[in-house]
């Protein structure tokens, strides 16, 4: 009876929240939390109806600093603040969030997303992962697959092939191969604001997860990453280099696009949807936006805003 209870309580951690009176856990001031379901969406106030300014993958550790009825006021690994339904969260004691970061876990690769089975031979689905999503786990022997554990102790399996070892491709020097490759994952996706998923990012929430699948942490909005790492002579672009990201202006001057620029002159951004653009007039691509700053983030890890996921205190 004791393992049905237990078993019981934990499917109901996939199950959607009832947005009426539901049960409001018990968050102390600054406890620990993992993100429980898909992707959770940050909001400047505390309504479904307020501004979604970010989101949080499943099993994101976030600190939560206050209750406001079924609203916690979180912040999260990148010092973002707002607030997240109580439904989108699972608490974390002391004890599980240290064993959390002494587990072996898994980075989810997959260009948009991947069930998550309840066993390898006739799996039901219990929920789907995002690209990004980091979780308990490490591979099942001879299976072909991931054995995961989900936030609030779930139990399910992954293909081997949908992810990879968290940290495996992190590199003393940030691959921006890695980086371009994960942005171009997006190609024709939507453009959605406050959006940090491949399936629907926002300018600075593409260029963030890029730089994740690289192992770098960069901050939230595009006018926190312009303030980042070592600037590149505008009228240089020889120098201007594969990784580095290229910044865009309004009228008023001020910064309100960011974009990762490729070769030749070609970049990569979201706006509208995720494509492809040019600075060179002459190129099929180019489209007329001024570029007004190029910040190198490749070769300034661990510099103010750029951290290393093996230097985070959340993480390792």
């Amino acid at each position: 009876m004791k393992n049905f209870v237990i078993a019981l309580l934990a499917s109901l951690l996939l199950v959607p929240a009832i947005p009426a009176q539901a049960a409001v856990p018990a968050f102390a001031g600054k406890d620990m939390a993992f993100v429980a379901i898909p992707v959770a969406h940050l909001r400047a106030e505390p309504a479904h109806s307020s501004e979604m300014v970010s989101q949080a993958l499943l099993g994101t550790p976030v600190c939560v600093t206050d209750t406001i009825g079924e609203w916690l006021a979180v912040t999260l690994p990148d010092n973002y603040t707002g607030y997240i339904n109580t439904s989108s969260l699972v608490a974390a004691s002391q004890q599980d969030f240290a064993e959390w970061k002494a587990s072996p876990r898994v980075l989810v690769t997959v260009p948009s997303t991947v069930d998550v089975l309840d066993d390898t031979i006739r799996g039901k689905k219990l929920t789907y992962l995002m690209n990004g999503t980091v979780v308990r786990g490490d591979a099942s022997p001879g299976s072909g697959y991931f054995s995961i554990i989900l936030p609030g102790g779930v139990a399910g399996f992954i293909p081997a092939d949908a992810a990879e070892r968290f940290g495996e491709s992190f590199s003393q020097y940030t691959d921006t191969n890695l980086v371009l490759a994960t942005a171009s994952l997006a190609i024709g996706a939507p453009y959605l604001w406050g959006g940090t998923t491949l399936l629907a990012p926002d300018c600075s929430g593409l260029v963030r997860r890029a730089y994740f699948a690289a192992g770098l942490l960069l901050p939230r909005d595009a006018s926190q990453q312009a303030l980042v790492g070592i600037q590149i002579p505008l009228e240089r672009q020889d120098l201007w280099k594969r990784g580095d990201l290229l910044f865009f202006t309004n009228d008023s001057g001020k910064i309100t696009h960011v974009a990762i620029y490729d070769r030749n002159g070609r970049y990569i951004h979201s706006s509208g949807k995720v494509f492809n653009a040019s600075v060179n007039p002459e190129d099929a691509l180019f489209i007329p936006r001024k570029v007004a700053l190029v910040v190198r983030v490749a070769g300034c890890e661990d510099t103010p805003g750029i951290v290393r996921l093996t230097s985070h205190p959340w993480y390792f």
